[in-house]
């Protein structure tokens, strides 16, 4: 029986092959049970055994072997598990040890004295080759392994329940340590691509958004997160695989900008390459880094210490909670912030870039622009060529001078781009004169650029500059036909042809009223709404999602997005399909081609006929855009569509001209 026991020990330490040997007969034990303890023993060896051989392979030195051998190694988090379950096994080291010594001060034991202190183990052994046989078969890595712990630390098992813990604790180490160093001073300290935020190479794009015409479909509310999207491209992203399936996803997000923004505080502004936009091809230069300890004091002040704490605290499984996590990032957010704020708002002086933004994109200048175009007209209505952005900045600096902004530093940080597109070439004339009438003309391909402080980018991202410039060729159009009827009346204030003056008082009152509505309805409600936001708050999150909304709203009570009432899931159409716009823009065709007719100089016959022909335009369009207020007034837009229509039939007149059969200030009624 003593041999028997001492064999048992032997293979529960891993020191016998017996383990791999055949079932003895059950005439070699004493006892007739005694076949069925020594298996059930022989299957916790077996388990032990496995489990020690998953901690060999995870250990440190294994690690550093297969890393070495470009072999695949299961890195920090797999040697701090292989850890965890080694201290765990411990404990079942010691009871064999007070086994041993029990039998050897005592022959009289059975073999089920052993067995009845090792089955107490039975039930972790087949719950860590469970978490092993998982992570092998999945080739779960970093932050997936602690995801797959946190899973089994419910467990009914005392036992297991505290072994998972302290497994987790030796993990959550890994963690936090990797957190603390990413939220407090942007460093990533993953040598193996475990944490769930990882450094973008070189052959791979980010999540920035290019600058770009804007052409996407969006409603109001996907609009505005659009726009509050930071286009921080310091070359780290999100890994979704990675993010453990107890942080949300919103977390993670707060947890990479948080990072992000401390980078862009460790790189000297002054040394940034000057340029309108952050683009995708251009990640940010690398440059000379701050002195550490001033940009510690900058960022965190005194709370540095504190935060650090807070992390650490976090080891701790019992402190551990998404709630305290989330609470932590909070608290370092808001510090960030309102840093981010006082940098924005009072030293790149955020308030006054915003009246620049009104008074530029959004034709805050009006006289600059009303000569601009005096010089430009003619020009915009062709085809762009090579030399024309060059053309087009020189006019720039020419009307800036003219109305006395050309010693202003603010006239520098904009300029324009008129990308050209060559036409297709064709051996055929015809066909090339087919090619050349596609080629969009300067109106609709018309770009402003803006050179903003730093860091500004983070409030005016490509996306936001893209609808900026949305909103300032539509007005830049408005801006153009206005000024043409304002012309011709000179030439028909003493025309005796009653029908003509009918005709471009109507038009020029249709235009007056439209930019009207624009200029004082639209953009000065919401440009004052803004103002008082920003001078508000102190937080930098709540600036850029004001400014956001505040762009939003203009483009929608612009018509240039409208939200579609029959769909619940919040689709929308754009520009391109709103009826609305697509009428606005059909009224501003026919004005240009009314202030074309000029040109035909005596022609009675023939002004006639065209005149005939816009007025019967004229009447269809009105009528159309009176009909819309009846089939949107439902709808968002129908509230901004009104407020316009309330401006055009105040006396009721175009009810009458549309032939409606009740006034639009009784439909709204």
């Amino acid at each position: 029986m003593l041999n028997m026991i001492h064999d048992a020990l032997l293979v529960l330490w891993d020191c016998s092959q017996s383990t791999n040997n055949s079932q003895p007969e059950p005439v070699a034990y004493a006892n007739e049970g005694d076949a069925e303890i020594y298996k059930r023993i022989q299957n916790i060896a077996k388990s032990h055994n496995k489990i020690q051989s998953f901690i060999l392979e995870a250990s440190f030195h294994a690690r550093k072997i297969l890393t070495a051998s470009d072999h695949r190694s299961y890195g920090l988090y797999g040697q701090a598990l292989s850890e965890g379950i080694s201290e765990i096994l411990q404990s079942y080291r010691n009871t064999l040890m007070e086994v041993e010594s029990l039998v050897l001060g005592n022959q009289n034991y059975t073999l089920s004295f052993v067995y009845s202190h090792v089955e107490k183990f039975q039930g972790l052994f087949l719950t860590l080759i469970k978490i092993i046989s998982t992570i092998k078969e999945r080739r779960l890595t970093g932050c997936q392994i602690l995801s797959l712990i946190h899973q089994y630390i419910l467990n009914g098992d005392k036992l297991v329940h505290e072994a998972i813990i302290q497994i987790f604790s030796c993990l959550n180490t890994v963690f936090i340590n990797q957190l603390c160093t990413w939220l407090l001073y942007g460093d990533l300290r993953d040598p193996y691509e475990e944490f769930f935020v990882y450094q973008i190479k070189k052959n791979e794009t980010s999540d920035t958004i290019v600058s770009s015409q804007s052409t996407s479909n969006t409603c109001d509310k996907s609009l505005v997160s659009t726009l509050q999207q930071t286009p921080l491209d310091c070359g780290y992203n999100l890994n979704p695989n990675m993010i453990p399936y107890f942080i949300p996803l919103s977390l993670a997000q707060e947890i990479l900008f948080i990072g992000k923004t401390v980078i862009l505080f460790g790189f000297d502004p002054k040394k940034v390459k000057k340029s309108s936009s952050f683009t995708i091809s251009r990640p940010m230069l690398t440059l000379q880094k701050m002195n550490a300890d001033s940009r510690r004091f900058t960022i965190w002040e005194e709370n540095e210490a504190e935060f650090h704490e807070k992390l650490q605290k976090l080891k701790n499984p019992k402190d551990f909670e998404v709630s305290n996590l989330r609470g932590v990032v909070r608290e370092i957010k808001e510090c960030v912030t309102k840093h981010l704020w006082v940098v924005a708002v009072e030293e790149a002086q955020l308030l006054h870039e915003l009246r620049l933004m009104k008074d530029f994109y959004l034709l805050g200048r009006g006289e600059l622009f009303l000569e601009l175009l005096r010089l430009t007209a003619p020009k915009l209505d062709k085809p762009t060529t090579r030399t024309s952005t060059r053309d087009m900045n020189h006019a720039f600096q020419l009307a800036a001078r003219a109305v006395f902004l050309s010693d202003s530093a603010d006239i520098e940080k904009f300029s324009f781009e008129l990308p050209y597109v060559k036409p297709n070439s064709s051996a055929n004339s015809n066909m090339e004169d087919e090619d050349s009438s596609t080629v969009e003309d300067g109106w609709s391909s018309i770009i402003l650029k803006y050179d903003f402080k730093w860091p500004l980018h983070l409030i005016f991202a490509p996306e936001v500059l893209a609808r900026y410039n949305d909103m300032f060729r539509l007005l830049l159009v408005i801006k153009k036909t206005q000024h043409n009827l304002h012309v011709l009346w000179k030439t028909y204030k003493q025309s005796k042809r009653f029908s003509m003056c009918q005709l471009h008082n109507k038009l020029m009152f249709l235009m007056d009223n439209l930019q009207h509505y624009l200029q004082a309805d639209v953009l000065e409600t919401n440009f004052s709404r803004l103002m008082d936001a920003v001078n508000r708050t102190n937080d930098f999150e709540k600036l850029k999602s004001a400014h956001a909304t505040f762009l939003a709203d203009i483009l929608s009570q612009s018509f240039l997005t409208v939200t579609s009432s029959d769909n619940d899931s919040g689709d929308t159409m754009d520009s391109l399909n709103n009826p609305v716009f697509c009428n606005i823009m059909e009224l501003l065709k026919l004005c240009d081609s009314f202030c074309s007719m000029n040109e035909l100089g005596s022609d009675r016959e023939a002004e006639d006929y065209y005149l005939q022909g816009y007025s019967e335009r004229y009447n269809k369009l009105v009528k159309q855009l009176m009909q819309l207020l009846a089939s949107f007034r439902d709808r968002p837009s129908g509230v901004y569509l009104a407020r316009l229509l309330m401006r055009l039939d105040y006396n009721r007149w175009l009810s009458g001209e549309a032939q409606l059969a009740q006034s639009v200030t009784n439909m709204l009624r």
